[in-house]
């Protein structure tokens, strides 16, 4: 045995690796029933399309390849597939971390810093020493007009905000829990060359089982990494937008994040050949399942929307909890001020005209709103 051989023989498993070939495909039945016991049918997973796809197609496929290929030049195409897939995996992990690391210090922080400024401000300027709110000192408070742009002050906007990035962030979320689930439910075997099962009939190829070291380095590189990434992107997410000092940002902010979760599968589309990508998109999950009647199967479906309605409501209790106990950007005090903000905002940024061009265009309303000057003394040239 090489001496790669013998070092992933350690690392994945304590039998000798197989490269799968066609040969080998030849022992098992065709179809999406193969190799299932009778009373039992196969259900197709998509394995992603993204970082972390690549890295399952590369332990299950490309290293049984790599150790003990069956011919000339195999070696070779393995290991520029496993050194594809394990490279992107390696620099997607490092770009994701690096990129929520230096979002909170530098962007995160930076915004919680000045809008608890803000609010300091107005609390040390407004509020007499006994902490009672002072009508007229709210009146000459120079400063209301960038504290009413904070966000949470309006709560159901606020709440909008989070309810809409914690949908985004839910469905990676869901994404990662289903991949953890799936890769729970592939069978255990004993020889690597098992994994890999080909339908004679499409000629796509299947993973129906695992070795238990390979289960354990797709758990460890995949199913945490992604699972984790997706928790503390989502509490990275409300925190920031708990710190939006504009209305405008919260858009722009939410937009902003949604990028780092889709880095996993820019770098699939940018870095890896259309040929690697075409192997991690034709392969899927093989998955038995007991063949059930319709009553249970009527069941089953109904299940699903419990669980969809458990992730919903599990969401809306997030961010109830979130918003109120969770947050530690600003007191939930701040609501207080809705009425008085409300009031700046439709004095200070209201628009100055309204209605349709069509009837604004020649009539009386339009020069109103912009008017040219009536005398000679109201003209100033510029300098």
């Amino acid at each position: 045995m090489s001496v790669q051989g013998t070092i992933v023989k350690y690392l994945f498993g304590k039998r000798h690796y197989t490269a799968v070939s066609a040969e080998d495909n030849d022992e098992h039945e065709a179809g999406d029933d193969a190799g299932l016991d009778r009373g039992k049918i196969a259900r197709k997973v998509d394995i992603p399309t993204d970082a972390y796809g690549a890295a399952i197609l590369a332990l299950v496929r490309d290293v049984p390849r790599m150790c003990n290929p069956p011919d000339e030049g195999e070696y070779e195409l393995g290991l520029w597939s496993c050194a594809f897939a394990g490279a992107l995996l390696f620099v997607n992990l490092v770009l994701q971390c690096s990129i929520l690391f230096f979002v909170y210090h530098y962007v995160v922080s930076l915004d919680i810093a000045n809008v608890q400024s803000r609010y300091r401000d107005f609390r040390a300027k407004v509020f007499n020493p006994e902490g009672e709110f002072q009508e007229s000192l709210w009146v000459t408070y120079k400063g209301r007009t960038e504290l009413c742009q904070i966000a949470m002050w309006n709560r159901p906007f606020y709440y909008s905000v989070l309810f809409c990035w914690s949908l985004v962030m839910m469905i990676e979320i869901r994404k990662s829990e289903e991949l953890i689930r799936h890769l729970m439910a592939v069978p255990i075997c004993n020889e690597p060359r098992e994994m890999l099962s080909q339908d004679e009939g499409d000629g796509e190829q299947y993973v129906v089982a695992f070795t238990r070291w390979t289960r354990f380095w797709i758990f460890i590189f995949v199913g945490v990494p992604k699972m984790g990434i997706s928790v503390i992107l989502l509490l990275l997410g409300c925190e920031w937008l708990s710190a939006t000092i504009q209305f405008e940002s919260l858009v722009m902010n939410t937009v902003a994040m949604e990028f780092i979760v889709q880095l996993d599968e820019i770098l699939f589309e940018a870095v890896l050949p259309q040929t690697h990508r075409e192997d991690v998109e034709n392969i899927d999950f093989l998955l038995q399942r007991e063949l059930i009647n319709d009553l249970e199967l009527t069941r089953r479906k109904t299940k699903s929307y419990r669980k969809s309605l458990g992730y919903l409501c599990g969401l809306l209790m997030f961010i109830l909890l979130y918003a109120e106990y969770m947050q530690d950007v600003l007191p939930t005090d701040i609501r207080f001020i809705n009425d008085k903000c409300q009031e700046v905002l439709v004095t200070q940024f209201q628009p100055l005209c309204s209605g349709w061009t069509w009837y604004l265009r020649g009539r009386p309303s339009a020069f109103e709103c912009f008017p040219i000057p009536q005398s000679p003394a109201e003209f100033t040239v510029p300098t």
